[in-house]
């Protein structure tokens, strides 16, 4: 296996990430959706009045469960674009081809895409340490932010990547909010098997439940639905890592085929 050149990836990373910051339709839709995320969350005091790390924790949840949708709609096209006719050939050339190209310019999106939920909870996070004169709400608003939100978004906008590749841009952008509906909430209009409150949700029920103060609704606690703690927090956030890397292998793999 030929190892990533560091220095070819930052760089593909900050073109990317360049590009993204100029289109004006990023910043269209998800502005109006953090907007959105404003109002629900109860900013800047949050929705738990009681608890402040509480407040951050349900705001990080709220804030993957919503803002990854707009980030996976709004990049689910970056590795279908790279099959244009002469691209394989022009990146080929330079030392950002193979994964660390499809890594490149999924990261560098995402990252710029990822500042507006990031900036609400950090900021939450930053006042409610003013207000609480402790630093610990700001500390709770990082992790929030390294181990829900960040994770969760990077997921569903490789999943959504991996879809366009299969599928046509627009049919991948509807499936994407019923599939991360599925996958993070339980609803009892349609009563089928979901990942939802599980370890295997990549919402980020267990890292809010350990290190957020945000109670953990279970059922009889099995492998699926295991007691609340620092093991189960852990191994959910590793599940949703590993899926991600998991899907980016399948996708970058499908890319090279497609091309």
């Amino acid at each position: 296996m030929m190892r990533v050149p560091a220095p070819a990836l930052r760089a593909t990373i900050r073109y990317e990430a360049i590009l993204t910051a100029r289109h004006r339709i990023v910043w269209l839709s998800l502005i109006p959706l953090c907007v959105l995320i404003l109002l629900l969350s109860g900013f800047p005091n949050g929705r738990n009045r009681t608890d402040e790390i509480a407040a951050v924790g349900d705001t990080a949840l709220l804030i993957n469960f919503l803002g990854s949708i707009g980030i996976a709609i709004v990049l689910a096209d970056q590795l279908a674009g790279q099959r244009k006719p002469g691209l394989r050939e022009l990146f080929d050339a330079t030392p950002a081809g193979g994964r660390t190209r499809s890594a490149g310019i999924i990261l560098g999106p995402w990252l710029v895409a990822s500042i507006p939920g990031g900036l609400v909870l950090l900021v939450m996070g930053a006042w409610l340490s003013v207000t609480a004169s402790s630093a610990r709400p700001l500390g709770a608003a990082v992790i929030g932010l390294m181990t829900i939100v960040l994770p969760g978004s990077l997921l569903l906008t490789m999943l959504a990547n991996v879809a366009s590749l299969l599928l046509p841009g627009a049919v991948t952008r509807v499936l994407v909010v019923p599939f991360w509906y599925w996958a993070t909430a339980l609803t009892p209009l349609v009563p089928i098997p979901t990942t939802a409150q599980t370890i295997l949700s990549p919402l980020g029920d267990y890292q809010a439940a350990q290190w957020l103060n945000v109670t953990l609704s279970t059922s009889d606690a099995d492998w699926l639905h295991p007691t609340a703690g620092a093991a189960a927090a852990i191994a959910a956030l590793a599940i949703t890592l590993a899926t991600t890397l998991l899907a980016f292998l399948v996708g970058h793999l499908a890319l090279t085929k497609s091309r």
